[in-house]
Parts: structure tokens; sequence; C-alpha cells
């Protein structure tokens, strides 16, 4: 029993520039194995609100002199000059926003029209704004008039691309908080890269082109985005790590085998089997609270302990610096440029109350450009 406690703690009394690069390096290694992750991300109404706000006022405009270029075109040339002028200087149309909301099947949208500024008699119209998949990676987008509304707008308007990954589903989501619009997404993903593509799955300019949303680069900047990693996802990345190795302890191997990521309570609990050679030492469990820290996702190591033989338990925080330095090295910077991360925590919460309890939610203000 003390010689298997010497051995097992020889794993924590390595130096911890050494010990930090072995692992570090050594799990490095095993990156290459891909896991299937699942997140769902959400958009909150503001930002949609913002989005389609700015594409109807840029498309009216550009739809009106399109077609008046197109009457004018075929009046003589001589008159094609100014009957342009008369025509722009008398109508200037414009469009409003004047509501957006989530309900079952699409986004009722409502819009006023006017032909110039100040027109005493606006178009008032409704519509439903309807998102279907079309297959894995493209999105058909289509709208219908709501009852008592004209119908300017009928039918398939475009589709979009899903840039990353194999979409599995896009919904409305009335009643969820401040969430409007919910993608969920599944792609391969190895340790050490999940941020980095829940980062492109956050900011990506996931909604392209369709005609009533704007084109990538048009969305606000700073707008807000929910990213909801479920439990059962954090869980699969353990198996992707594969085998780390910790060096030699009397000429054997020493390595931390089995990994596991479970959710408990707020934590994330990190387990590993420690073996050295064919001989199960015991095992480790690292407990973690995820949080935001300088516009990243970050963890803070709250607790290690050490099982002996499945029979002892102690506590064994000396090692939680490298374990934490080891997290942190690997989600520093992952979500830089496209989504600043402003909190991080397990559970749902008021903006979005529709997502699991045990699911990490990452709250933050997601770059389109």
């Amino acid at each position: 029993m003390l010689l298997l406690v010497a051995l097992l703690a020889g794993l924590f009394v390595t130096p911890a520039g050494a010990g930090s690069r072995s692992i570090t390096g050594r799990a490095a290694s095993h990156a290459g194995k891909a896991t299937a992750i699942n997140a769902n991300i959400y958009l909150p109404t503001t930002m949609l609100s913002a989005m389609f706000e700015q594409r109807v006022s840029q498309q009216v405009p550009a739809s009106f002199n399109s077609a008046i270029n197109t009457i004018v075109g075929k009046l003589p040339p001589a008159d094609r000059a100014w009957a342009y002028q008369m025509v722009t200087a008398l109508i200037q149309p414009s469009a409003t926003l004047t509501g957006l909301k989530p309900q079952a099947g699409g986004l009722a949208t409502s819009l006023r029209l006017s032909l110039y500024p100040g027109d005493p008699h606006p178009v008032n119209a409704s519509m439903l704004i309807q998102f279907s998949v079309i297959n894995s990676s493209t999105v058909q987008v289509s709208a219908r008039p709501l009852p008592g509304s004209p119908a300017l707008i009928s039918g398939p308007l475009t589709t979009f691309q899903i840039p990353i990954g194999q979409l599995n589903s896009i919904r409305t989501t009335p009643g969820c908080g401040s969430a409007a619009l919910a993608l969920n997404l599944q792609f391969p993903v190895a340790p050490g890269q999940a941020a980095s593509q829940i980062q492109a799955a956050a900011g990506m300019g996931m909604i392209a082109q369709p005609a009533m949303l704007p084109a990538p680069g048009q969305a606000p900047a700073g707008t807000s985005a929910y990213v909801e990693i479920p439990a059962s996802s954090l869980a699969s990345l353990g198996s992707g790590f594969g085998p780390i190795s910790l060096g030699n302890i009397l000429g054997a191997p020493l390595s931390a085998q089995n990994i596991q990521i479970a959710v408990r309570g707020s934590q994330l609990a990190i387990s590993s089997t420690i073996m050295l050679g064919s001989l199960k030492l015991g095992t480790a469990t690292t407990y973690v609270r995820p949080l935001a820290q300088g516009g990243n996702l970050a963890a803070h190591v709250v607790q290690t302990t050490v099982t002996l033989l499945q029979v002892i338990t102690f506590p064994y925080n000396s090692y939680n610096q490298q374990i934490q330095q080891m997290l942190n090295t690997r989600l520093n910077g992952a979500l830089s440029g496209k989504f600043t991360v402003n909190s991080a925590a397990i559970g749902a919460n008021g903006n979005i109350p529709c997502a699991a309890g045990n699911s990490l939610i990452l709250t933050g203000t997601a770059s389109l450009a």
C-alpha cells in the first residue's frame, strides 16, 4: 500500500515545467482522433431584428432603382434622363422593420413600406419567414403572407450554406427567453480543437445570403449569441484524448488512460485512470469551473482528488496549477476574433431557459464579419 501511494505521488511531484510540457506535448499527439460534437447555436431576437432591419433598408432602394432603370430604359433615348430625374425626385421608397417575433414554424415579420418621406399612407405588410433543411449544409428560406396582409412576398426566397459541420436542424424558439432561432450542428473535432470549432459555429456568417437577411460582413458588430454544448458532447470529448504519457517511474511508463468528462453540478469533472505499465494505481479526478477570462473561455481548477485502489480517496491540489495551465493554454485565444466570451457556466439562464440544465453555456458577442 505504501509503495503504491509513493508511486502515485510521483505523478504529482513532477517538476511543474517538465510536467506541463510532457502532458501538453503528449496529449497533442492524440489530437488527430476526431469525435462527433453536437452544439446548439442560439441567435436572439435583438440580433436578428438588427440584421433584418439593415438588410431591408438596403434592399428596398436598390430594388426600386433596378425597377426604375428597367422602365426608363424602354423610353426613347431623348426622354430617359429627365424621366429618371423626375421619378427619383418624387419617389424615395424606404422600408422599416416594425416587428419580429418567433412563433411555431417561423419568424413573424412586419414591415412598413413608404414611397417617400412622410408618406401618409404607407403599406403595412406581415409575413412568416420560414426555414427548412434541404441537406446537411443547405437551408431553404421561404415566406408567406400572414392573414390580412398584402401578399408582397410569397414562396421560396433563397438558400444559404452552413460553412461548417453538418446541419441537423434549424428551428425558431418561441418561449425561450431572448432566443429566436436555434441551429443544431454536428461536426468532428479533435481534443484541443473543440473550442475553435465551437467558435466557428457561433461566429460564422451562418445566415449568408437570404433575401431578407444580411450577407456576410453586414451583421452589426458585437451582436449577442449563445452557444450550448450538451453534457453528452462534453462527455464524448474524453474518449478522443486517448492515453496521455506522464513519463516513467522505476523504468515503467506512467500514463493517464480512460479519460472521462462529466458534469457535476456547476463544475466539470475530468477523471482518468492512472496506469504504471499494466498496473492500475488508481484514479485522479479534477474538478473544473468554466469561466470567461479576457474574452476567452477559460478553466479554473477547483480541486483534484486521487482514489487509490478504489478504497482511499484523498485531495491532492498541488498539481492544480499545472492542470489549469494546460487547459487554458488550449483554450486561450481559440475564440478570439469571432466570439468574445462574456460568461461561461453550467446550466440554462434567463436568456435561454430552454437549454438543458447540465449543458455548458457560453454567452458573448459574435462578429459575423
